[in-house]
């Protein structure tokens, strides 16, 4: 599983233990729990969805096609929009090498998906405030901010609310020993492993922390890099360049199966805890844009999990709170040498180790799903809704620009 799955089988846990649940998947799930139902809605979810919609249901979903949303509504269920992930912002990262035309159309769908589900939704999710200024922004522009509103909640609390990505309370165990030494014998039990989570996207800089290892590789052997994931396990998402070009430069600098090491396939979900227990640093790096303003580096959860020190350039949510609480070093984008230093001053330094490791123990309780999650759920028994959303009539109109939207992307 990616984020949104791994998200979402969380959500359906922890909802199980105060509502009848039913997770919806888009393909056959190779997994079960007794607590919950798990349903393959295929590529209709408004059908799969009918039966399960009544008066006091309420579906928590990303997005859904108009025809769900107007099914909610006439049943008088209700609709929470899970905006955890700027997709709009994101899609100008991930269109970066397409031609003008394809990257309009991709934008234009998202944009008008994102205003579909602002409009329509009876209480909106997002990962942060910053994410939340920047969706407050959005609803004023559709007059959801007005004085009726303001009136209900001037903090507008009602409408929206923050439920970062979270993490088990129990923490990781591991069930094989040398993980990176049985899959890369060159890599010895005692190295010191630099651990980079999750897939490499276009929006991130892999290639600033290869040149760190580069560096530190000149001075001693002890120290190794490894990439968890390359393709996403979704065979729909695109090639990324950015990965291409990370491994192109590894192999040329004869870095590659020696100092980086690159997982071609895909960790399944459990057994990413094998790795994560059993290295040194989690390491994550951007570039100074829009998408690490407003984004949350879901990896950084899974450091946060194992206890981990962490390597973040500046820029994101979590630079700011690792900074701020001491949960590990934050370096400037594109900057190599820092990050080499960073890497050298956390592994040579047992009691700066030890310190990161104190105060992230400290702090992973405020993302434990339970505790994400318990506002939502408190809202969800009192049937706190009280925001008013978008007519049928305007829910008509903005569905028209949605699927126009569609349809020029599949014509494009």
């Amino acid at each position: 599983m990616a984020g949104p799955g791994i998200r979402y089988l969380n959500f359906a846990k922890v909802f199980s233990k105060h509502f009848k649940t039913v997770l919806f998947t888009p393909n056959e799930p190779d997994i079960s729990d007794k607590s919950f139902k798990i349903i393959c809605y295929g590529g209709n979810i408004t059908r799969a969805i009918r039966g399960y919609i009544h008066s006091d249901s309420v579906i928590i979903a990303p997005a859904l096609l108009p025809s769900a949303i107007k099914l909610i509504r006439k049943r008088g269920g209700r609709y929470i929009a899970d905006l955890y992930d700027l997709n709009l912002i994101e899609v100008l990262e991930y269109t970066s090498d397409e031609s003008g035309k394809r990257r309009e159309t991709a934008f234009d769908l998202n944009y008008q998906t994102v205003i579909k589900e602002l409009s329509a939704a009876d209480h909106i999710l997002c990962s942060n405030p910053r994410q939340k200024d920047f969706y407050l922004g959005l609803l004023s522009s559709l007059a959801r901010i007005n004085p009726k509103t303001y009136n209900l909640s001037s903090d507008y609390s009602d409408l929206i609310s923050i439920a970062p990505f979270g993490l088990e309370s129990e923490d990781p165990k591991s069930s094989i020993q040398n993980i990176y030494h049985k899959i890369f014998p060159v890599i010895k039990p005692t190295d010191k492993i630099v651990y980079w989570g999750g897939g490499i996207w276009n929006w991130f800089d892999p290639l600033s922390v290869i040149k760190a290892i580069e560096i530190i590789s000149k001075k001693r052997g002890d120290v190794k890099l490894f990439f968890l994931g390359v393709k996403h396990p979704n065979p729909k998402i695109k090639e990324m360049e950015v990965a291409n070009d990370a491994i192109a430069y590894a192999k040329k600098h004869e870095l590659e199966s020696k100092f980086v090491f690159f997982n071609y396939g895909w960790t399944d979900f459990a057994e990413r805890i094998n790795f994560l227990s059993q290295a040194s640093i989690g390491v994550s790096t951007h570039f100074d844009n829009l998408e690490t303003r407003y984004s949350m580096r879901t990896r950084i959860l899974d450091y946060l999990w194992a206890g981990l020190p962490i390597i973040s350039t500046e820029g994101d949510f979590f630079a700011e709170l690792i900074k701020k609480d001491g949960l590990g070093i934050v370096v400037k984008p594109k900057d190599s040498k820092a990050i080499a230093s960073a890497i050298l001053s956390i592994i040579d330094d047992p009691s700066l180790t030890s310190q990161f490791k104190k105060n992230i123990a400290k702090i992973k309780p405020r993302f434990y799903w339970e505790n994400i999650l318990s506002p939502l759920i408190k809202r969800i028994k009192d049937d706190d809704f009280s925001s008013p959303s978008a007519s049928n009539y305007d829910i008509t109109r903005i569905s028209f620009s949605y699927y126009w939207a569609k349809f020029k992307k599949f014509i494009s």
